[in-house]
């Protein structure tokens, strides 16, 4: 061999490895664990091409990229792809923040170890640890870098070391702020400010406008949103859920063939077997181009494993139910947009307008019963409501018990209330299923003393707590010196469903009727105290926070209504089954014990026909 030709090998063996891009590090060396994703395998761009300019920006000279994101458009799998290269192409020193120091555990065990171990490029970087402390479920090391994977709920470890990569995953789940500490996302970005060559992404799907952190980051970037053009007539648009049409059947049930998204320019009917092509052909289009941090909107609209159908099926689902929640899921998980929470006020003149008669305790359409005891220094408060299929309800009848609640009388007024039968026109009888009493006030004690000796009638005393996110209804804790169960009612999330509720305007699923009958107490006073309150925004230490302000003095009809829903929650009753035990009860019925299927593990037998 010639001394230039060795002079050339020489060469090739010392050249520099061609530096790629995040989206070309991927294509060539990920590799996507079986069982964590629909498509294990090889990690392919082309699948989603909408991710490689989100993964590639990073390459620029970009430190900090926004995406606000649907659920099943590969969002993870970018900020795993992203995790990848700089552990194997660039190490560093990389935090993957998630929300709760849970999540994170759970999310280093099932998608960052599963895709450590499936892809032999990352899988040699750890081959040399031979301590347990180099790789750990939160902290993992490799040559010349470490991940560390932790929840934003710690303080502490947010503090606790320089990063040079960030990535704040899921941020609209983050804690509000950390106590002394102030927001967890800010504390995060401060580890990061040593290094000129900082990465950071924040990704999440939204929740609410008003609280959510992924659309304030997002206003703050360009905002590029993916175009694609029509495959009939080249028009490039950005896909809209207004877009999406489809026929229903007779029965009213969705006609899957119907489902069609169309061209805003040509009509041209478009269906998921256009996706590979239009979505090889999108490209991404700022459209604020005088801000210079990128960010990026994607829907599950693009998704190539959601179908059109699918969506239309889940969005019928949602509008159907009435259920606030389902509609907010939709909104966000799939469409990825902040859910526009309705707070408008009622007028008092439109649920006058919604009052009918009875003609008995008890209207057609009632399965269940539960009531709210609200305790006052001179009196107790008592609304007693009937709920349907899809949570239909009626307001039945709402009493005030004066008395001192320090003695025995107006607990006994209360008890032999709790313990009525009420009938139907037929004389079908119903008794109340669950109950809950606040024990929130000056008497605590007493709301304990009533409430331990009917557990087994399903009375329980609760403590109502604000906060935007709280379940209806929480756990209980025995944590108190009577030992009894005590559960804790969300009461903002309480408020807020009964509200959105008062603004249906078509009986069915969620809608709630008003008695006509004077002895029912739903009067005016009652109607008022129901619409007591209004939710407003606040700015406490420079932040927003939205809080329930009381508009006028007794607000008692909107407590006791929280609390009667509460006992719902607790014990949520299986409607279809009670729909056929409560029509196939005779006219006279003895009292018998019947066993309320609930879908939590509380269950009693106890009274609830007679």
């Amino acid at each position: 061999m010639s001394h230039p030709q060795i002079f050339l090998n020489g060469v090739s063996t010392f050249k520099p490895k061609p530096k790629l891009t995040i989206s070309q590090w991927a294509d060539q060396y990920r590799y996507i664990a079986r069982g964590t994703s629909p498509e294990p395998g090889r990690w392919q761009t082309r699948r989603t091409p909408y991710t490689r300019e989100i993964m590639d920006v990073f390459n620029s000279v970009a430190n900090l990229v926004v995406v606000c994101a649907s659920s099943q458009v590969g969002k993870t799998e970018i900020g795993l792809n992203i995790l990848g290269f700089y552990m194997a192409e660039d190490p560093s020193s990389i935090m993957y923040l998630m929300p709760t120091e849970g999540m994170a555990n759970d999310f280093s065990k099932t998608r960052i170890e599963p895709m450590i171990k499936a892809s032999p490029v990352l899988k040699e970087l750890f081959s040399g640890n031979t301590r347990d402390s180099d790789n750990t479920i939160e902290l993992k090391t490799f040559p010349s870098g470490y991940v560390a994977i932790y929840g934003a709920s710690t303080p502490t470890k947010l503090a606790s070391k320089p990063i040079r990569v960030l990535i704040a995953d899921e941020v609209d789940r983050f804690p509000e702020e950390l106590p002394k500490e102030g927001d967890p996302i800010k504390l995060a970005l401060q580890r990061t400010t040593n290094f000129f060559n900082r990465k950071i992404l924040i990704i999440s799907t939204p929740t609410t406008r008003e609280k959510s952190r992924i659309i304030e980051w997002f206003e703050k970037s360009d905002k590029r949103y993916y175009y694609i053009p029509c495959p009939d007539c080249g028009h490039e648009f950005v896909l809209m859920w207004e877009m999406v049409k489809w026929q229903k059947a007779e029965n009213g049930e969705l006609l899957i063939d119907s489902v069609y998204l169309e061209c805003p320019a040509c009509s041209f009917h478009i269906t998921d077997r256009h996706k590979p092509e239009f979505l090889a052909n999108g490209r991404w289009v700022r459209t604020a181009e005088h801000k210079t941090m990128p960010g990026f909107h994607i829907s599950s609209l693009y998704s190539p494993w959601v179908k059109f159908a699918e969506l239309a099926a889940e969005f019928i689902e949602a509008s159907r139910s009435r259920d606030k929640s389902k509609l907010r899921e939709f909104i966000n998980l799939k469409l990825g947009e902040p859910f526009e929470d309705a707070a408008e006020e009622i007028e008092i003149e439109t649920l006058q307008a919604r009052r009918e008669y009875y003609n008995c305790d008890l209207p057609e359409g009632v399965l269940y019963l539960t009531a709210g005891v609200d305790v006052q220094d001179d009196r107790l408060e008592c609304q007693i409501i009937g709920w349907g299929i899809g949570k239909e309800s009626w307001i039945i009848e709402y009493r005030q018990f004066y008395g001192n609640p320090t003695g025995d009388e107006v607990w006994q007024k209360l008890d032999e209330k709790l313990s009525q039968s009420f009938s139907f026109a037929d004389g079908r009888k119903l008794a109340i299923g669950a109950a809950c009493v606040d024990s929130g006030g000056h008497h605590t004690s007493e709301v304990y003393k009533f409430t331990k000796s009917r557990r087994g009638k399903r009375i329980h005393a609760i403590i109502g707590r604000a906060g935007q996110g709280r379940p209806i209804a929480g756990n209980f804790t025995t944590n108190n010196k009577a030992k009894v169960m005590l559960f804790t009612i969300g009461v903002d999330n309480a408020k807020a469903t009964l509200y959105q509720r008062l603004h249906l305007q078509t009986v069915g699923p969620g809608f709630i009727h008003f008695p006509f009958e004077t002895e029912k107490l739903c009067d005016d006073f009652y109607l008022r105290g129901l619409l007591s309150e209004k939710l407003e925004m606040n700015f406490k230490s420079g932040k927003k926070k939205w809080e329930w302000k009381k508009i006028v003095a007794r607000n008692e009809p909107l407590d006791t209504a929280v609390y009667a829903l509460g006992a719902l929650e607790i014990y949520p009753p299986n409607f279809e089954r009670l729909k056929l035990e409560v029509a196939e009860l005779p006219k006279e019925v003895k009292p018998t014990q019947r066993r309320v299927i609930s879908e939590r593990k509380i269950v009693s037998s106890i009274n609830i026909y007679e």
